[in-house]
């Protein structure tokens, strides 16, 4: 009977971590997701080029002891600037920011005014301008409006005595991303500068206005930063 009981404890002693691991419970595993939000594709500075082709259209009268008289013209030419600026990009994809370019134009014709032939352009201007839009992923669709300059000269021969004039600028155009970094730009906007005096061109006596409107199409190539 003991050797039995011997026996059937050595048995069990055996098949002891046998079943011990059998009746392991093995603890579950778990996974944790990690979120990393993206960068909003039009948030931060960005600095470009861009050239395309200026309509100019200018309008002026001369009065003085000998009458008064008018004229009309238009200018075109190549446009070639830099433009550089800042966008904040909400969660809605709304973009705000604000935007300043330099530019200069290749654009000049001759005239009468007066009995006297004369040249006249547009050679730099510029513009500081706000800026709002619509985030679609790489595509930004947006409308600008502000201030502008432009120093328009007027002459005859070589001289070329010149009026800085102040106006305003509107426009709207579609900026496409390529990369996080690189865009491309197609722009159009019209840009009109109210009556400014020009009498001083016109010798003693002469009382010279001349109001100046543009439209102006381009496209640009720019990197956000």
């Amino acid at each position: 009977m003991t050797r039995v009981l011997a026996a059937a404890f050595i048995a069990a002693m055996a098949g002891g971590p046998s079943l011990a691991a059998d009746l392991a419970v093995t603890a579950p595993i778990t996974y944790e997701e990690v979120y990393v939000e993206a960068e909003p594709q039009w948030d931060g500075p960005y600095l470009g080029l861009r050239g395309g082709y200026d309509w100019t259209h200018a309008r002026g009268t001369i009065s003085g002891a000998a009458g008064s008289s008018s004229w009309s013209d238009s200018l075109a030419g190549p446009v070639v600037g830099l433009f550089a600026g800042y966008n904040f990009q909400f969660d809605n994809n709304l973009v705000v920011g604000a935007e300043g370019d330099v530019n200069y134009t290749f654009n000049e014709s001759q005239y009468d005014a007066g009995g006297v032939s004369r040249t006249h352009g547009i050679n730099w201007g510029g513009s500081l301008r706000g800026r709002i839009g619509y985030a679609l992923e790489n595509v930004l669709v947006y409308g600008t409006a502000g201030l502008a300059i432009s120093n328009f000269y007027l002459g005859k021969g070589s001289k070329r005595p010149h009026e800085v004039i102040y106006g305003y600028t509107v426009g709207a155009g579609v900026d496409y991303a390529f990369t996080d970094n690189i865009f491309a730009r197609l722009e159009y906007r019209y840009t009109g500068y109210p009556s400014a005096d020009f009498s001083g061109y016109f010798g003693a006596g002469n009382k010279a206005s001349q109001e100046t409107s543009s439209n102006v199409v381009t496209v640009g190539l720019g990197a956000k930063f």
